[in-house]
């Protein structure tokens, strides 16, 4: 017997949380890296050297700068995917008029997925751009492009 449509959702929701965390804790400072290197093209020779610039410069904080908004997105955007998934494959049963507890095809399975993506993207593309912003800071000031005081 399923849970109750709201536990249901509860339960989408917190896993949805606490994997959107443990992405992020765990691939922060890769993702860091990615965006300096991607900012700032010339200023890396390569992957370690980013990590290694970064970690003696500004310390083991720099390779996780932006971590607070890269949280509050991926948290939202897999809690957001997972509950809409769930939401999105009784859309999808409805639609072909199959019994609730009818098992999905893969093709329906990937419809239902796609649907719930469009609902994560919307949550996850205003958070990402400031945490872009939050890892680049600190070669923007020392380019100049921002001051100091900008922060």
């Amino acid at each position: 017997m399923a849970p109750h449509p709201a536990v249901q959702a509860v339960i989408d929701l917190s896993a949805g949380a606490i994997g959107g965390a443990a992405c992020v804790f765990s691939g922060q400072p890769l993702d860091t890296a990615k965006v300096k290197m991607q900012t700032f093209p010339n200023l890396y020779r390569g992957f370690i050297h980013c990590i290694t610039s970064t970690y003696k410069q500004v310390g083991l904080r720099g390779l996780y700068q932006g971590t607070s908004p890269a949280l509050m997105a991926n948290i939202a955007e897999n809690s957001v995917l997972f509950m809409s998934y769930g939401f999105c494959q009784q859309v999808i049963r409805l639609s072909a008029g199959l019994p609730n507890e009818t098992v999905l095809s893969d093709v329906q399975k990937a419809c239902a997925g796609s649907i719930a993506s469009i609902f994560s993207s919307l949550v996850l593309c205003p958070t990402e751009l400031v945490k872009c912003r939050l890892q680049a800071m600190y070669e923007m000031e020392l380019s100049g492009k921002i001051a100091k005081s900008h922060k």
